[in-house]
């Protein structure tokens, strides 16, 4: 079971184009919309995630990803991809459907042609990565909607005789970029019908309402939605807002923000409030919640058994523990003076020689005004180290540097890999700055402060992995004060974390199948958009007999398009929300949960001790020195009485440190569960934020669906 979710695509397979394009009525060939199977067995669609695509299909995804590489095209086309990427604000991604849909929009190419098209870059059954489609994705699309545009056969294998001089296509939307940050409208037919503001009296009404936050300009810059203020899932490495097509600002973690919201620029307010659209508003509950003192949820720090309530609060004057701030990846609530939050951004440029590159993070702390560039290596360094100093603590997870299947290593390099190791690697640096006792390690501190290169920093500087128990004395009090069923407490609490952590494993896995799903079923609404465009093409010569109603035939099959279209958007951006929004949320729970077990198998390795052979040994050594001490003058040899007691002296003293070691052990773990306790309320605000979520992207396809009730009212109906 793989703890870091999917792996990175397989190497590509030899695939002979001439056979992509073949049409026939019964074959298992993947077909183009003009010439699919009337009776295609989809037995087999990868639409479910037990099954695995068929060779056939996912040879021809390999053969679009690796037909037109990087160094093959020219210059335009890698200006376009890098331009579209800065717009839709998914640096480090791919292009995603609803831009693909207004590139081609604004291509001029009938529906057919657009249909055709799509279907030879996503091919029908086969999911769509949350990624979008990448460079040389993209670089197949622009060389189709150019031969296309020249008249000439929309195939794969047109596409690779003009290798040497593909053409340059005339695409009014990336015209529209290269001018203005304000991407062109979509062509008519793909215009998406104009959302009309819910009654106040069909607004959703929740029980608790959310309070604001206390300096929305300050406390959150990236202008995110309050349904997920706090989380900082960060997916846009820009951090600026998007404008989402019902005229509201999509933030980092594409959620919805409502127009005019103050967290939000004030050109994007002009631009919502200019269309007069926007989704109906979620207010979901908030932190504000746990401050009420008629919840049952206790404080930090309050103590469900006795011998608990010895752990520090966190949070003294300025730091106090302040309901409306989240705390992810350590799985505890913090007040806005304790809470620090750290970025990390792969760096686009690989280091180093032909055979030893690697990537490079660029790790960012405002509170502390640093930033440094760190390598997968260094973050490895830093958690060994940890792991030697505070084995007892609860160290948070790394992710994997690779990925091996059934022994095979697969490429680290691509997005969707590298995408994932980012952001283990931001929930990682996270979960160390909010532990109480991390966040103050000299290490943790110079890993995130030292400018320089952290392996000429290592050479230079004196290091200490030497155990945090070392050389310290034990309180005369301390041992009394542990409960004596605190070893039981720990047996509880260990099989509980098991076999938590399991199922959050496999619900982090189911949730990223249903987020592909979305992008799917997204997928699979705008190919029926675009197939319904291209039937109106067809509808006056099909009905020539009496063409008196076809227009209004034609106006309701295109307003089915364009509701069908607006749905691809909803489905897209929702499935992207669960991504950057709840499958975050999963993951850093599952993250928390598994540190925990993890904490209690260092346990078992590293706090064994000696002591009953050492007092075995004291036993022994004092009877032998008894004995040589009733023997007469002269007998013993000169310095052996000595020898045995100060081996007697050392024996005792060493059990004296190892029980005290033993004692602060199970201080350091009952610590390490009381702040681990909390973290059942990431739990509570996970499932109340994303049933929310649920709640607001299910009205606004209700609205969609109503709407094109309305517009279909009017299609001919014979009477």
């Amino acid at each position: 079971m793989s703890l870091f979710g999917t792996s990175p695509d397989e190497a590509p397979t030899e695939v002979n184009p001439s056979r992509l394009s073949k049409s026939s009525l019964f074959d298992d060939e993947p077909h183009s919309q003009s010439g699919s199977a009337l009776f295609a067995d989809d037995s087999h669609s990868s639409d479910s995630p037990w099954n695995m695509p068929t060779p056939k299909r996912g040879g021809r995804q390999n053969y679009v990803k690796t037909l037109l590489p990087a160094s093959d095209v020219p210059d335009s086309y890698t200006d376009a991809f890098e331009l579209v990427l800065d717009a839709s604000g998914r640096s480090g991604a791919g292009v995603g459907l609803t831009t693909i849909r207004q590139i081609l929009a604004s291509s001029g190419l009938t529906a057919a042609d657009q249909a055709k098209i799509l279907n030879l870059v996503l091919p029908g059954g086969q999911e769509t990565s949350s990624d979008g489609l990448g460079r040389n994705e993209f670089n197949v699309l622009i060389a189709l909607i150019g031969l296309a545009q020249e008249g000439e056969d929309i195939t794969f294998d047109a596409v690779d005789e003009r290798r040497n001089k593909l053409p340059q296509p005339k695409i009014s939307y990336l015209e529209g970029l290269r001018h203005s940050e304000e991407p062109p409208p979509a062509a008519p037919q793909t215009q998406q019908p104009e959302e009309t503001p819910r009654p106040e009296s069909q607004q959703p009404v929740n029980a608790r309402p959310r309070q604001t936050s206390f300096s929305a300009a300050e406390a959150d810059p990236w202008g995110s939605p309050d349904l997920h203020r706090g989380h900082q899932h960060t997916s846009n490495p820009s951090n600026e807002p998007a404008l989402n097509r019902f005229g509201g600002v999509r933030s980092a973690t594409n959620g919805w923000v409502a127009a005019g919201s103050t967290a939000v620029a004030s050109e994007s307010q002009n631009t919502s409030q200019s269309n007069g659209q926007g989704p109906p508003s979620s207010s979901g509950s908030g932190w504000g919640d746990y401050n009420n003192t008629s919840q049952t949820a206790p404080p930090f720090g309050a103590a469900a058994q006795p011998g608990f309530e010895a752990f520090p609060k966190p949070g003294n004057g300025q730091d106090s523990l302040d309901p409306q701030s989240r705390s992810l990846g350590g799985g505890r609530v913090t007040g806005p003076g304790a809470e620090e939050i750290v970025t990390v951004t792969l760096l686009p440029e690989k280091e180093g020689l032909f055979m030893f590159q690697h990537r490079n993070y660029e790790v960012k702390s405002p509170r502390r005004g640093s930033s440094v560039v760190r390598r997968y290596s260094d973050f490895v360094w830093l958690l060994d180290c940890l792991q030697k100093r505070y084995p007892f603590r609860q160290l948070p997870l790394l992710p994997p540097k690779r990925v091996a299947v059934n022994g095979t290593h697969l490429s680290a390099d691509s997005n969707s890999f590298l995408e994932k190791r980012r952001r283990g690697l931001v929930r990682f640096t996270n979960a160390l700055v909010r532990h109480p006792v991390l966040n103050q390690e000299q290490l943790v501190v110079m890993f995130l402060t030292v400018p320089t290169e952290l392996s000429v920093w290592r050479k230079q500087a004196t290091i200490s992995v030497q155990e945090e128990f070392a050389g310290k004395a034990l309180p005369p009090d301390l041992e009394d004060s542990l409960p004596t069923t605190l070893n039981e407490t720990f047996d509880t609490v260990r099989s509980g974390v098991k076999r938590s952590a399991e199922i959050f494993i496999n619900l982090c896995a189911l949730l990223e199948r249903l987020a592909k799903r979305n992008e799917g079923l997204a997928a699979d609404h705008l190919r029926f958009s675009l197939a319904l465009q291209s039937l109106t093409e067809a509808t006056r010569s099909t009905y020539a007999v009496d063409t008196n109603d076809v227009p209004l035939l034609n106006e309701g099959i295109n307003a089915t398009a364009r509701h069908l279209s607006a749905s691809q958007s909803l489905l897209e951006d929702e499935a992207r929300a669960w991504t950057d929004g709840v499958l975050e949320d999963l993951k850093q729970q599952r993250d928390c949960v598994v540190s925990m077990r993890d904490m209690f198998d260092r346990r078992d390795r590293f706090a064994k001790d000696n002591i009953p052979q050492l007092e075995k040994r004291i036993e022994a050594n004092e009877k032998k020195l008894q004995d040589m001490r009733s023997r007469p003058q002269g007998t013993v040899k000169p310095g052996d009485i000595e020898k045995i007691e100060e081996s007697i002296f050392k024996d005792k003293e060493s059990i004296v440190q190892q029980h005290a070691r033993g004692v602060f052990i199970k201080e350091c773990i009952r610590d390490e569960l009381l702040y681990f306790q909390h973290s059942q309320y990431h739990i509570s605000r996970l499932h109340q934020d994303w049933s929310q979520e649920r709640v607001k992207y299910a009205e606004l396809q209700a609205d969609n669906w109503r709407g094109l009730s309305e517009e279909v009212e009017g299609m001919p109906n014979g009477e």
